[in-house]
């Protein structure tokens, strides 16, 4: 996995990443997973196996947030309750390198789910899923 520089939020086609991207990185532990879900396999009666690939590598990635201000929560809730985005509905894109590659993800799960850890203070966990071309 490549080191994560800075994560940016964008609307697909968008320029802005201000609107959603909160002020800080997330923790240091980013779990990145390459999947290969779009590859089905046969086995025939012989013992031949046969495979089909629908769609080949698809990345996703695990973030936690940390001490997150109300500000950067606020963000986080605009890009799951967009219009665009509904969830894990429509898909936005998503930067680890300070915007020089951005991937088209969905988040895995429909919900944000923040525990208020401090005093307008709080942390957040979720999955985003590279959307397959």
């Amino acid at each position: 996995m490549a080191l994560i520089t800075q994560v940016l939020f964008r609307l697909n086609g968008g320029t802005n990443t201000a609107l959603y991207s909160p002020s800080r990185n997330p923790d240091m532990n980013v779990k990145e997973d390459t999947m290969y879900k779009g590859i089905t396999t046969t086995q025939a009666y012989g013992g031949k196996i046969y495979t089909n690939e629908r769609f080949g590598k698809q990345l996703e990635w695990e973030l936690s947030y940390t001490n997150l201000s109300e500000a950067d929560k606020g963000k986080l809730e605009a890009l799951i309750n967009q219009a665009t985005v509904k969830g894990r509905k429509g898909f936005f894109q998503f930067s680890t390198d300070n915007g020089s590659n951005y991937y088209n993800v969905r988040f895995v799960d429909d919900n944000l789910s923040f525990t208020q850890t401090a005093y307008s203070i709080y942390s957040v966990s979720f999955k985003i899923r590279q959307e397959v071309a």
